[in-house]
């Protein structure tokens, strides 16, 4: 995965990555109350042309790092995630 800020596509796709990427911020941010979500960052995946959002989820001291696509897609994770947040994470994704 190739990340870059040089997004040549038409406005229109990266508005429909921007608002896929929104709603799944703001279910989650509804929905996981023990983590803060931090410091949401946009990257670009030239790979597989699209926007993804790096989500930083921290609860007191510990910060662990997210990176989702706009179709939800887990791209990449900290090796010890926390499994809870995990389950709470999918749980949300899948329910709204």
């Amino acid at each position: 995965m190739t990340c870059s800020i040089h997004d040549s596509r038409p406005l229109s796709e990266k508005d429909d990555d921007l608002r896929a990427l929104d709603a799944i911020q703001a279910v989650l941010e509804d929905n996981i109350a023990d983590y803060a979500l931090e410091n949401p960052e946009n990257l670009y995946d030239e790979d597989q042309r699209e926007i993804l959002r790096k989500l930083e989820f921290s609860k007191g001291t510990r910060s662990f790092c997210l990176v989702i696509s706009p179709d939800g897609h887990w791209r990449l994770m900290n090796q010890k995630f926390p499994r809870l947040l995990l389950m709470e994470i999918h749980n949300a994704l899948i329910a709204d």
